[in-house]
């Protein structure tokens, strides 16, 4: 009987609004912020599990062909990609300040856009047969 308290523990560490698009016209701006908040944690996580994916399928790739090259040039695509969309995202936000609240709004739209867009590859690069 232990799926209960797993439930429970799920719903409270991913809330319904987290699990929804956030709206800025429905919400104060301080909810819209955490609801952004919400909304990069759950993405970012799902991005972690995309990856995590490929990288157990090119380590198994890796071994039974004894070519590192699918598992390095991988990893690296990560590390390009995290540095990319931190700059993308930065300059934006450095374009709007002073403007705090803007510039946080617009910093973390533009992660979301970029995660999202990233975790719609993995998931086409997943669904091609091997």
């Amino acid at each position: 009987m232990m799926k209960l308290p797993l439930l429970v523990l799920f719903f409270s560490v991913f809330p319904l609004s987290a699990q929804q698009a956030c709206d800025p016209g429905s919400l104060n701006k301080v909810d819209y912020m955490q609801c952004l908040d919400q909304q990069l944690e759950q993405t970012r996580r799902e991005l972690t599990t995309w990856e995590n994916n490929h990288l157990f399928k090119l380590e198994e790739q890796a071994a039974s062909s004894g070519r590192q090259d699918g598992l390095k040039l991988f990893n690296k695509a990560r590390q390009t990609f995290t540095l990319y969309t931190e700059q993308d995202c930065r300059w934006q936000f450095i374009g709007l300040l002073p403007d705090n609240k803007a510039a946080s709004t617009t910093y973390k739209q533009c992660q979301l856009f970029h995660i999202k867009q990233r975790i719609e590859l993995l998931k086409q690069v997943h669904a091609k047969p091997d």
